[in-house]
């Protein structure tokens, strides 16, 4: 499978030749969620390019410091007020950090083989829990002194809103017991484990509430019954303060409840109306008061929950405006909704400040990728960059992607976003078109740039595909957040059907239009994306003349059996009630589901990419791609990257997308 090098012409109708670079899509950074030091003065947040950094802004200077280590950090968390400067930090590399922010200095803590995660700091800022090589711990900030409880361990299941909760001298927190997720909590000073839970189901997201009362999220009966549960630690008595069960489609929502500043409401974004709305919950009564109502989605991301800015405020992001947009609103208990950040595109992780005056959050559009700022809550419309995005310095102005619409096999409306270098009012030959399918699949895709590093790259990408003379679109398939939660529980029936059908009309869509080349559609997607990929080129195996998998499945069945050991229990999974029983009951919907099942079907050749350190995805099922083919004498290539994760550091990233754009230069234009 050589590649194609030879120059391609520019035809009538396309872009102006190509400038902007792979090197270029590698630059743009991406920042994660802020988060305010305990005065309100300093805003850190992760930086995502490369590496992962840590940057701290100063908002009273707008100075900014970019923390390096010289390993990628993996978390941080600021002290409360009583130390308002100071933060801890971990990297990948298993080194704890102290950081004061006044004076830019940088103290190491402890260094360990696996590190500390779940870092949680205890209200007067002298303690800082969190988990060393997986054992629960507490250090003494002024000694150094680190007390490690012999109790019940955190575990191999990925993080929850909450790891641990402090109550003075009482340390809430969830750990792995019996093949599922437990709350317990421990005596600080005796180390003694005062209580725990001993469910069979997934019980997580500790908080104590003003009463004493610690309050859960409790998951049953294979995803189908949630429960926000209070429970007196003293003598185990429960109250359910909101239950939801849905025995057919199970609970497709994520995210643990918000506490008030006061400790006496919840609030959550539920669907119980059919769209994400927010909700609050009186804790002494368990009287519920939806806030908020329409057919949209009053939630960011996928999992993402209302922030309070004080005891009658909470502050959201919404699609009211635009599906595929966000913008930032404040709604009072007494439901007055009121518009905070206006700007198009996607403004998310809205994150107040302590004295509730402003708002530090995320921002992108279809001009800038995704920037940290900070705006004013109080009216006077006031706006910090904190960063500000690499792409007004890029060689080519971003192409504006266009909103479009098509129908799926069942006749449900599919939303898209198309990226076309063609000049609508010039005539120009046939060009090649490239899919990208997301992950998740509750994810969306959004009007410009996406706030994950991992869609935001790929829609850069896009930008440099454009410039070469190809056709984007960028497909939000059933399953996927932001229109709804009928649209969000859609694939109850069961994976790898309905949406690659929504995928498949999205690729019949691109060929119907006059200037696409109908035999020169590519496809190519990452996690769930790689899956589709995998999947489509045998269930529809005439949609696609090439296909990119970068870190999809092969085998349902083996996946979920890795899973349930690594990253969440059995008992969290929808897997079984969408494929009709257990992986080993047998059912024929595993197989169908399976990408592995269609591999005889493939007509195109599928190039394959994956990490050897991929905590989502076991690298396995690369292995299972490889083999098959092998079996099948199928056209395919396969790449290997020793201890890279889920989504690639930006070595692996260049090396990956230039074969990808050689492997559609190949196929689709050579």
């Amino acid at each position: 499978m050589e590649p194609n090098t030879e120059a391609r012409s520019t035809e009538a109708g396309t872009a102006d030749p190509a400038t902007l670079t792979i090197e270029d899509v590698l630059t743009v950074e991406y920042p994660g969620a802020p988060a305010w030091s305990g005065d309100g003065r300093f805003v850190a947040a992760t930086l995502h390019a490369d590496d992962t950094r840590l940057l701290v802004a100063d908002t009273e200077t707008v100075n900014t410091h970019r923390i390096a280590s010289g390993d990628a950090v993996a978390e941080f968390a600021w002290a409360p007020d009583a130390r308002p400067t100071l933060l801890a930090l971990t990297t990948d590399a298993g080194t704890t950090y102290g950081y004061d922010a006044a004076d830019r200095t940088l103290t190491t803590w402890s260094r360990t083989v696996d590190g500390e995660t779940d870092l949680t700091w205890s209200p007067d800022g002298d303690r800082l829990a969190s988990y060393r090589d997986g054992v629960p711990c507490v250090r003494n900030v002024e000694t150094g002194e680190t007390i490690a409880f012999d109790g019940p361990e955190r575990g191999p299941y990925f993080a929850d809103d909450r790891m641990f909760a402090w109550n003075d001298d009482r340390l809430a927190y969830r750990f792995a017991d019996r093949e599922t997720k437990q709350v317990g909590v421990v005596d600080v000073d005796t180390g003694d484990l005062v209580w725990r839970t001993t469910d069979t189901a997934s019980t997580h997201s500790p908080a104590w509430l003003t009463d004493g009362r610690l309050v859960f999220v409790r998951l049953a009966d294979g995803r189908t019954r949630r429960a926000f549960v209070a429970v007196d630690v003293d003598d185990g008595t429960e109250t359910t303060l909101f239950a939801e069960t849905d025995a057919e489609r199970g609970i497709v929502d994520r995210g643990a409840p918000t506490i008030s500043p006061d400790g006496t409401t919840l609030a959550a974004a539920l669907a119980l109306d059919g769209w994400a709305h927010v909700h609050a919950i009186d804790v002494a009564t368990g009287d519920r008061t939806q806030l908020t109502e329409g057919e949209f989605e009053d939630r960011g991301v996928a999992g993402a929950v209302p922030q309070w800015v004080d005891d009658e405020t909470l502050l959201f992001a919404s699609n009211r405006r635009e599906s595929g947009q966000r913008q930032l609103y404040t709604v009072t208990l007494d439901g007055d909704v009121s518009s905070v950040i206006e700007s198009a595109g996607t403004n998310v992780y809205p994150q107040p400040s302590p004295d509730g005056d402003r708002v530090a959050y995320v921002h992108a559009d279809r001009k800038l990728s995704p920037e940290l700022r900070v705006s004013s809550l109080t009216g006077d419309g006031s706006t910090t960059r904190l960063t500000e995005s690499v792409v007004s310095g890029w060689p080519d102005d971003p192409l504006e992607p266009e909103p479009v619409t098509f129908e799926g096999d069942d006749g449900r409306e599919i939303h898209a976003f198309r990226l076309d270098p063609r000049d609508a009012d010039e005539a120009s030959e046939p060009l090649p078109a490239v899919v990208w399918i997301h992950g998740g699949p509750m994810r969306q895709m959004r009007d410009g740039w996406h706030p994950y590093r991992s869609y935001g790259l790929a829609y850069a990408f896009h930008q440099y595909l454009a410039r070469q003379g190809y056709v984007g679109l960028f497909v939000n398939y059933r399953g996927g957040i932001g229109y709804g939660r009928e649209f969000r529980a859609s694939l109850a029936d069961g994976y790898g059907r309905d949406e690659m059908a929504d995928v498949a009309a999205g690729a019949a869509y691109l060929k119907d239009l006059p200037h696409v080349d109908s035999d020169a559609v590519g496809i190519w997607g990452l996690s769930y994306g790689g899956y589709a990929t995998l999947q489509l080129l045998g269930t529809h195996p005439k949609a696609f003349a090439v296909g990119v998998n970068i870190a999809g499945l092969a085998d349902i069945r083996r996946y979920e059996e890795w899973a349930w050991k690594t990253k969440f229990p059995q008992a969290e999974s929808l897997a079984p009630l969408r494929l009709g029983g257990s992986p080993w009951d047998g059912s024929a919907r595993w197989d169908d589901a399976s990408p592995r099942t269609h591999m005889d079907a493939y007509e195109a050749p599928v190039y394959n990419f994956h990490g050897t350190g991929d905590s989502y995805v076991n690298v396995d099922q690369q292995d299972i791609v490889v083999d098959r083919l092998l079996d099948l004498d199928k056209a395919f290539e396969a790449e290997y990257y020793p201890d890279e994760g889920h989504v690639f550091s930006k070595r692996a990233w260049r090396r990956t997308l230039e074969k990808i754009e050689r492997a559609f230069d190949r196929h689709l234009s050579g």
